[in-house]
């Protein structure tokens, strides 16, 4: 279910100020829209760069496990962290079947390491960033909004686990299947904007980092 759009509190009005430098104000989500417009999307030439989507089956070996794991830090991290870094119990939570491939993903999108990612990010990268690494495409204008109000109000973990807990993730990625960019190919309730703008932002890396073209 698609976040509510967050509005803003008593009535909008065209203009704004009484002198000659006044001008037509542009309303919140017609300025998110802007922000948010869709660049060069260079994205769709590097669709070869995308990996396949990585499952855990049904008593999987340690190479699998360990192809699950890389692929769950790739996604959300760019990187797959230092042996100090990595999130050891989580891990073998998901080798001895007491989490799913999702539940391994929340874990993760609640470390340290992701959380600080997205911190040292401006707020509507940040945004996008959480949207291409959980949900696998760019963020639409409420969307954006709908994180940023939740970032401020009740913490980014909150924001992050929105994203986590909503229906879109479980339809697209289920339990088992570790989530990854599929915002290329239009989809029913996603906007050709979007699309574009998944586009603009992919730079072909796995990793999801907005491009620096396509970052806000």
């Amino acid at each position: 279910m698609a976040p509510a759009s967050i509005g803003i509190a008593g009535s909008w009005k065209a203009m704004v100020g009484t002198s000659l430098l006044s001008g037509a104000a542009v309303a919140p989500d017609g300025a998110m829209a802007k922000a948010l417009r869709p660049g060069s999307p260079q994205g769709f030439s590097r669709r070869q760069s995308l990996s396949r989507p990585v499952q855990l089956l049904k008593d999987p070996s340690e190479t699998q496990v360990q192809e699950v794991v890389q692929a769950v830090y790739r996604q959300l991290l760019n990187r797959v962290p230092f042996a100090a870094e990595r999130q050891m119990d989580p891990e073998s939570q998901l080798r001895d079947g007491q989490l799913s491939v999702a539940e391994f993903v929340s874990q993760i999108a609640g470390s340290d390491l992701f959380q600080q990612r997205l911190q040292r990010m401006a707020p509507l990268r940040a945004a996008s960033a959480a949207y291409l690494a959980l949900l696998g495409r760019a963020a639409m204008p409420a969307e954006v909004s709908q994180f940023l109000a939740t970032r401020a109000t009740a913490g980014q973990q909150a924001a992050v686990a929105e994203l986590l807990n909503a229906r879109e993730y479980a339809t697209a990625f289920g339990l088992d299947t570790v989530s990854y960019l599929r915002g290329l190919a239009t989809e029913d309730g996603v906007p050709l904007t979007t699309v574009n703008r998944t586009a603009s932002l992919y730079g072909g890396n796995g990793g999801l980092t907005p491009s620096v073209r396509g970052a806000i």
